[in-house]
């Protein structure tokens, strides 16, 4: 199994879609951040909602280490709405987020974040939504 592919439940698929039809391209958060979601969406392989239970989608809870630095960090992805940074929930139209969307544990993703510090992350952990410890 390839830990990069990108992989996505059809019911996540289904549900980023419908936010990104409520948002124009000027609305997003971010420029190019509705396009480059929909290029996502676009990219995904979609698998049933089962099979998806180990890949990062809408409301799992993601833990990560920033390299080179090797800070790790944990954050929820979630809708827009429901977003609140010092929460670590995350909006889906985030760079962070975006670069995650559809990865599982172990995928190293590549990396060109705001604070231009940090070339890669490395997913080391995946709670999907509805999962607690």
């Amino acid at each position: 199994m390839d830990r990069n592919e990108l992989v996505m439940s059809t019911n996540d698929a289904a549900t980023l879609a419908a936010v990104l039809a409520t948002f124009s391209t000027r609305e997003a958060p971010a420029p190019g951040a509705a396009v480059e979601l929909a290029e996502i969406l676009a990219g995904v392989t979609l698998v049933p909602n089962a099979a998806a239970r180990d890949v990062i989608g809408l409301d799992a809870e993601v833990t990560y280490i920033e390299l080179p630095r090797g800070r790790a960090r944990t954050v929820r992805l979630v809708h827009p709405a429901a977003a609140d940074p010092a929460a670590a929930r995350v909006s889906v139209f985030a760079p962070v987020a975006r670069a995650l969307l559809g990865r599982r544990a172990g995928a190293r993703v590549p990396v060109a974040l705001p604070d231009g510090e940090i070339d890669e992350l490395h997913v080391v952990a995946v709670r999907p939504a509805g999962r607690r410890p």
